[in-house]
């Protein structure tokens, strides 16, 4: 209900949530906790074997993991844009991991 105040268009809401089931809801639920159980997990091996730099860049990693179920398991699409996107974030994420970046921190913080 409140949800449905706050939007100003309660009509086109509440018909939208009364059409939502327990099937809806379980897909919502499986995607949200595979895709947060995936990236933590990953998350807090890094905290016990890894930096913070590379703990703090995984955290970008969690809406691509619930998207990438989603389109798995549920049969979503993806648009062109989502997968530039998500191309980047994998990228930056990527240089920030590799041996090379962690070279120029160190040289930059014996610098300072």
């Amino acid at each position: 209900a409140a949800a449905v105040a706050a939007d100003g268009s309660s009509g086109e809401l509440a018909a939208r949530l009364a059409q939502f089931n327990s099937s809806d809801a379980l897909a919502m639920a499986y995607v949200s906790l595979l895709g947060g159980a995936a990236s933590y997990g990953i998350f807090f091996y890094e905290a016990t074997h890894g930096s913070l730099t590379a703990i703090s860049s995984l955290t970008f990693l969690t809406p691509m993991f619930a998207a990438g179920a989603g389109y798995m398991v549920l049969g979503e699409t993806l648009t062109p844009v989502q997968l530039i996107g998500a191309g980047i974030t994998l990228a930056a994420v990527f240089m920030i991991n590799t041996p090379a970046s962690h070279k120029i921190r160190e040289v930059a913080a014996k610098k300072e």
